[in-house]
């Protein structure tokens, strides 16, 4: 077992090319070791009627007093979407860690989930075919996964989610896959990412799956499984949802799409808070600690030499790139 531990370390053991032998070597419940085989082929799960028809009532109602109004006016990213309705709901917070969900993943990642974002939609996003992973990633890879929550039923008239399975096993999408330019990408910038995700899955996937939910039902997904919102041909529908996104401890956390990883200058997510106790999630790789130099604005250099020396360092790029500006 050390040996297939030593070869699979730096990814999640339900990702490695070795999951088969590793999986023997587990001593799993019949139902984790369904899970985890389907988890490790297509890149999801799917658990039926896991929360109360109570626990979403409870949900909507603060999606709609504490979210979109009240407490939570500053946290309405727009008319549609939340972000982090779990800082004012004691139900969101409660349904983003869920212990029986978090066991699962803690089985499946063999590391302690971290629980960091939630997300809440009224209606169907309509989101175009993305992976989470151009948004959220790690040192080492891939220890990141999606939680969505059906708060009621939904076909295919109220948006239902879309997803491709298997896409997990694609090579991940980032900018310096899309881009000939090694300057720095934006939001401006993302639907350069959408339109070649668009020609992307037709080539690569064509067996697109639709999630026609029950209210309680949960999706969980791989970072890279690439999903999306679909038409809403019901505008007078809503499709009341919870995402939850999760890390996992002892990795480096960073956003791809405001990385530049051609230089080599990463976005590190530093302000992530842990649901579970409220305290800033500590940066590691496999549990060593690295310095992190900023370069410009919130993009930094990971330094494992010289770390004494990292704001020295990072002084002196500040200085050069504020140079550059005054002198173009």
């Amino acid at each position: 077992m050390k040996v297939l531990e030593n070869i699979s370390c730096n990814l999640p053991w339900i990702e490695s090319p070795f999951f088969e032998k590793i999986l023997e070597s587990k001593q799993l419940s019949v139902e984790y070791k369904e899970i985890a085989k389907y988890y490790n082929e297509n890149g999801y799960a799917v658990l039926k009627n896991h929360f109360t028809e109570e626990q979403a009532d409870r949900l909507v109602v603060d999606i709609f007093n504490k979210g979109f109004n009240g407490d939570g006016k500053e946290i309405a990213v727009d008319e549609n979407r939340i972000q982090d309705l779990w800082k004012v709901s004691e139900i969101s917070k409660d349904i983003a860690t869920d212990q029986r969900i978090l066991d699962l993943l803690k089985v499946l990642y063999d590391r302690n989930p971290i629980p960091f974002q939630t997300l809440n939609f009224k209606k169907g996003s309509t989101q175009a075919a993305h992976s989470d992973s151009i948004h959220f990633s790690s040192f080492p890879e891939k220890y990141m996964c999606g939680i969505w929550v059906a708060l009621e039923d939904v076909d295919e008239t109220n948006g239902p989610l879309f997803y491709y399975p298997k896409s997990h096993k694609l090579p991940e999408i980032k900018f310096q896959h899309v881009r000939k330019t090694s300057s720095y990408a934006t939001w401006k910038n993302y639907s350069e990412y959408e339109r070649y995700m668009e020609e992307y899955v037709k080539v690569i996937n064509p067996n697109k799956f639709t999630f026609k939910a029950k209210k309680g039902d949960v999706l969980i997904w791989s970072s890279n499984v690439i999903h999306g919102g679909s038409k809403i041909i019901d505008e007078n529908r809503t499709r009341l949802s919870q995402v939850t996104h999760v890390f996992f401890e002892n990795c480096i956390y960073y956003s791809p799409l405001y990385s530049n990883q051609i230089t080599g200058e990463y976005a590190i997510k530093n302000n992530l808070i842990n649901m579970l106790d409220g305290k800033s999630v500590n940066q590691n790789y496999n549990g060593e600690s690295l310095a992190f130099s900023r370069i410009r604005n919130n993009n930094y250099l990971i330094l494992n030499y010289f770390k004494s020396f990292s704001r020295i360092i990072s002084f002196t790029f500040l200085l050069v790139h504020q140079l550059r500006k005054l002198l173009k």
